[in-house]
């Protein structure tokens, strides 16, 4: 198929479905109402909910409308950082599993109307689900506090928000974010557009969280007007259920109204450019796709596969070279104009940390770093230490024993004379420390109770192998490094292969549809080693444009699963960490998974069976 431009007043003809009998609407809205309606009570509830989830964060809303509860010295500073609450974990489980379930019911419903009555009730209370958020005092994230920070550091103090030397640490904002200073990971554009929003908002914190809320929920809601007008045009048939794909989506509403992420930013604007494609406007389509990277940097891959299939359209070299020196010049001037208002004078360091090997958390990327570090020779109990975690010395204050478990009842391994100095190779379990005793050369644990918080580093350089290793961060381990350049070089290779395929079989627009979101997909199993439920905002919305297609459904899948690392994540310590271990199953596994059963069960069963949990497919 040859890409094409639809003539002004042009509608495409589609082979999708016949559109419902219209006397079916009345019946289709009032049922669409019924659902919002029932969305609508949990979305309130939702807040109340998340506020008993170690994993919630203060959003100061109560600074704003006076009548949102002030929770600043309420329960919630308690609950955060402390062992969760199983019964808390399962009300949130609950309420988001109800949200999904309405959302897959009216994705159902919907299918095969084409009523703009019913569109409108579908982005209507969408929007209204998204701004009811607003006011919750609680998020799921920092990463608002993050973006006011970089914003400050350009409106406020004038500096170069990715340079690595700036000493800000007293900055209200980095405060609350909660981490050391380090260089913005984030594109230069979305540094102007925090400038500008950290700068209207000042240091009134519930303001300025506000702001990056708002403009997150206008970014996703121009995102969904964007899928609408496109599918309108282009799939007339899918129109209302590619616009519920992404408005509706309970992950979408969460991320956008209560945490106010960034990615539907970078979606919106890559969708602009799908927008522009179809207006014939192909060197807009590139610089949109750049603007797109510029927030965040992984939808950069667009810009050669687009360009790839649009070249394969066009006749002739001459025409071909001047498309592309024409892209070139427009989109390297808006890089340009972008980093001198972002004042950007060192390298974003965002591909560095990507590579890194304490970039690991959230995916079963995870699970095979520790495998790897297991065969190369590490213990079990190492690998379950942060890659961070600094060493210290203590010393006995008595006669001790070293136990092989965390307990009294554990095995004694070996005892320790007072006045003794060990060192501490992990972080504490309750009252116990896993240390390594030099003179034994045993591991294991010990009360803290007995011994001195600290102790000084020993003199002089150590013949223990082991321990020269003990000293150093985990992350400076040979074993951890070794592991994470297997990963790497694996992952990295699959992902250019991949890479390779799409341009290869993108020889159309419609093709282009289906593998840009793919690649996006592809992305998350291969590369994207820590993961983020708000980063499936990606998929999603380049999914909805084809929203009867593998990676529609593959997205709307994982979106479910991904809501729970909210609360597995918060299972780090105590007697649930196995949970912890294991988030990336529930997240990200178990929901690839149930699609997989989907897709292959159809296609192995006899001429004319269904299968309940699939969408009309529209491959290409």
């Amino acid at each position: 198929m040859q890409d094409y431009r639809l003539p002004a007043g042009f509608m495409q003809v589609s082979t999708d479905h016949p559109s419902r009998n219209p006397s079916d609407t009345p019946r289709l809205v009032r049922l669409v109402a019924l659902c919002a309606g029932a969305s609508l009570l949990l979305y309130l509830l939702l807040p109340g909910l998340v506020a008993s989830l170690t994993s919630s964060e203060l959003s100061h809303a109560w600074e704003v409308f006076p009548w949102v509860k002030n929770l600043a010295n309420q329960p919630l500073s308690e609950v955060q950082g402390n062992v969760p609450d199983m019964g808390s974990n399962l009300r949130f489980l609950a309420c988001c599993a109800l949200l999904f379930v309405i959302y897959g019911y009216v994705l159902h419903r919907v299918k095969e109307s084409r009523s703009l009555k019913v569109q409108a009730v579908i982005f209507g209370t969408g929007a209204v689900f998204m701004l009811s958020e607003l006011l919750s005092p609680v998020m799921l994230s920092t990463d608002v506090f993050a973006y006011a920070f970089y914003g400050r550091v350009l409106s406020v103090y004038d500096s170069n928000a990715y340079a690595t030397d700036l000493h800000l640490s007293a900055d209200p904002f980095l405060v609350l974010f909660g981490h050391q200073y380090v260089g913005s990971v984030y594109g230069p554009l979305w540094t102007i557009i925090s400038a500008v929003l950290a700068r209207i908002g000042g240091d009134h914190v519930g303001l300025v969280v506000l702001l990056f809320r708002g403009f997150s929920v206008l970014a996703a809601l121009g995102a969904g007007a964007l899928i609408w007008n496109f599918l309108r045009v282009h799939s007339p048939g899918k129109a209302t259920q590619g616009l519920a794909l992404f408005v509706w989506n309970p992950l979408v509403i969460i991320e956008t109204g209560l945490s106010g992420h960034n990615d539907d930013a970078m979606i919106s604007l890559a969708l602009l450019g799908v927008w522009l494609h179809l207006r014939g406007w192909k060197t807009g389509a590139v610089v949109a796709f750049t603007l797109s990277a510029l927030v965040k940097f992984l939808t950069g891959m667009f810009i050669p596969l687009y360009m790839l299939m649009v070249l394969r359209g066009i006749p002739g070299w001459k025409n071909r070279a001047f498309f592309v020196g024409k892209s070139a010049v427009c989109a390297g001037m808006v890089m340009a104009v972008v980093m001198t208002f972002a004042r950007v004078k060192s390298d974003v360091p965002a591909a560095p940390y990507a590579t890194a090997a304490d970039f690991y958390s959230n995916n079963f990327h995870e699970l095979i770093f520790k495998g790897i570090r297991r065969m190369l020779g590490e213990d079990a109990e190492s690998v379950q230490v942060p890659v961070y975690f600094g060493s210290w010395w203590i010393t006995t204050e008595n006669n001790i024993d070293m136990r092989d478990i965390p307990s009294d009842h554990g095995k004694k391994i070996v005892h320790i004379a007072k006045s003794r100095n060990i060192i501490v190779i992990a972080p504490h379990r309750d009252d116990w420390m896993r240390v390594y005793d030099p003179v034994t050369r045993k591991k294991g644990y010990v009360s803290g109770e007995m011994v001195a918080d600290t102790a000084p580093d020993p003199e002089g350089e150590t013949t223990d192998p082991v321990l020269a290793v003990l000293e150093d961060a985990p992350v400076d381990w040979p074993t951890v490094i070794l592991a994470n350049k297997w990963i790497r070089i694996a992952t990295w290779g699959l992902f250019a292969t991949f890479g390779l395929l799409a341009a290869w079989k993108t020889t159309d627009f419609e093709r282009f549809l289906f593998w840009a979101p793919a690649a996006l997909l592809a992305s998350y199993f291969l590369i994207m080693t820590q993961m983020w439920p708000w980063y499936m905002i990606w998929a999603l919305a380049f999914g909805a444009l084809k929203p009867g297609n593998s990676p529609a459904r593959l997205a709307a899948m994982l979106s479910a699963g991904m809501l729970t690392l909210y609360v597995t994540i918060g299972c780090a310590s105590g007697d649930h960490d196995w949970i912890n271990t294991f988030r990336s199953v529930p997240a990200i596994v178990l929901p690839s998974l149930l699609f997989l059963a989907g897709t292959l069960i159809p296609r192995l069963s006899p001429p004319g069976a269904r299968s309940w949990f699939r969408m009309p497919q529209t491959e290409t």
